[in-house]
């Protein structure tokens, strides 16, 4: 998706982390990720509303960071991407009849679900995509290594105190 992206500080972020108490660890590598997803997030949805990608605003309203519950062992991840069909949650639901020959199923749809996120991010088949995701990455990868940082550094300071 984003390429190769060159990411400077990452070894002063370890050598800190490691003077986390063990027990904050995890709690603290995860408001880490997340506060550098934050930063992805609006960079994702400023870049989405200038390519003009405000419809309805479902899209821009949708970005989103999730964390991965499936994440390797030891490690934090969180995904960026955009909610939709189910990931909607029990919002406004429009249902639509469709028949088919003699049969008919029911289909269930969301209200403004963009589904269609993922046409204008990876669109191969028409050469017309216009990617805020990935764009987002490489715009602020660097800005979200200082979220991190900063982060780390806030959570060193309050757990450190005497």
């Amino acid at each position: 998706m984003a390429g190769n992206a060159e990411i400077l500080g990452l070894g002063d972020l370890a050598r800190n982390f490691k003077n986390l108490k063990s027990d904050m660890v995890v709690k603290t590598s995860r408001r880490m990720v997340a506060s550098a997803g934050g930063v992805l997030r609006r960079e994702a949805r400023i870049i989405a509303q200038s390519l003009g990608l405000k419809k309805s605003g479902a899209l821009i309203r949708n970005i989103a960071i999730k964390r991965e519950r499936r994440a390797p062992a030891g490690t934090e991840q969180y995904n960026l991407g955009v909610r939709h069909g189910r990931d909607l949650g029990n919002g406004k639901k429009v249902i639509k009849y469709l028949e088919l020959g003699k049969s008919g199923r029911v289909v269930t749809r969301r209200a403004n679900d963009p589904f269609y996120w993922k046409f204008l991010e990876f669109d191969i088949k028409h050469r017309n995509a216009t990617p805020f995701i990935s764009k987002a990455l490489d715009n602020k990868s660097q800005e979200a290594i200082t979220a991190m940082e900063d982060r780390l550094n806030k959570d060193l300071e309050k757990y450190n105190k005497p």
